[in-house]
């Protein structure tokens, strides 16, 4: 069995950790301490080991994710086991076979660590989730799609101190919901914020159709109850609006839901299609490789984007 080793879940190091991998040597690392005293200097430190405690996990995950294919699921018919194919992430949402029911038991959706939430998500973590060349290529991404909505409205869900978006602003406002009140408070391209666990209140409070995008970041994978959120996605999206889903391949093992680490990449856009399709409020989700070149040759962070425009 490949369990998460005992020194990467302890309490202490996962509350400093985060939810999702923090890359040694990010441009967000913590800032150098002044004289602002030994309170700052803690800080420093604590986030420093947070980062290199995330360097760690990240490591463990990508070993255990070789072996995914081996664990028999939950979910109706092992779904989606097999149901990739030989297609690349480009292609496989191409044509899918989708099962007849939602696919997922509650099994699927368990976590390792299904203490509350908010306790988890108390500490601050101003450090960035995947690599630089993630990054660049996810908003090189919006850069193409955001213009197609002139002065949008868009929601960014699970968001946290920074959205990756472009620095050129082409939308006319911006809201955000996530864990850390500290974290959506120093996002800077936000303009406004709500502190929402989706995890126990699965709907997000805002209007109906009264966004024209909702972004999220890798970070549907810790949802579980992802069905209940991907309707809500579709209730406040306008006819024709978009949800843009990005994923990698790096998580918290032990907050994401069971059925995420025990998939591939290519699996996971199809779990995460299956989200958007079971909703039956968007037209067929599509899938996006936007992974760096030098990714692709296994020295980066790959990126996938999964898409739908809301009917």
């Amino acid at each position: 069995s490949y369990a998460v080793p005992a020194a990467l879940t302890s309490p202490s190091l996962t509350r400093s950790a985060g939810p999702a991998a923090c890359p040694l040597g990010s441009r967000s690392t913590p800032p150098a301490v002044s004289g602002a005293g030994q309170a700052s200097a803690t800080v420093a430190v604590v986030t420093l080991a947070a980062c290199l405690v995330r360097h760690a996990q990240r490591r463990w995950q990508k070993m255990g994710g070789r072996l995914a294919s081996r664990t028999r699921l939950a979910s109706v018919g092992d779904w989606p086991k097999g149901a990739a194919g030989m297609a690349g992430a480009d292609s496989v949402l191409q044509d899918v076979q989708w099962p007849i029911e939602w696919p997922f038991r509650a099994d699927d959706l368990s976590r390792a660590d299904e203490s509350d939430d908010v306790n988890f998500y108390s500490e601050p973590r101003l450090c960035t989730h995947v690599d630089d060349g993630a990054i660049s290529s996810l908003k090189k991404y919006y850069v193409k799609v955001f213009p197609e909505y002139p002065d949008a409205r868009i929601l960014d869900i699970c968001a946290s101190h920074i959205s990756h978006y472009p620095e050129q602003k082409s939308w006319s406002h911006m809201s955000i919901t996530g864990m850390n009140e500290f974290e959506l408070k120093n996002n800077q391209q936000a303009d406004d914020y709500v502190v929402r666990n989706l995890n126990t209140i699965p709907e997000l409070p805002f209007e109906t159709a009264s966004f024209d995008i909702v972004t999220c970041t890798v970070s549907f994978d810790y949802l579980n109850k992802p069905l209940e959120v991907m309707k809500e996605v579709g209730r406040v999206l306008k006819p024709g609006g978009s949800v843009i889903l990005s994923t990698s391949n790096r998580c918290f093992p032990t907050k994401a839901v069971k059925i995420w680490l025990n998939t591939s990449d290519t699996e996971h856009i199809l779990i995460y299609g299956s989200y958007i399709h079971f909703t039956d409020m968007f037209q067929p989700p599509e899938s996006i490789d936007i992974t760096p070149a030098v990714a692709r040759m296994g020295f980066g962070d790959p990126m996938y984007i999964i898409t739908a425009k809301r009917r």
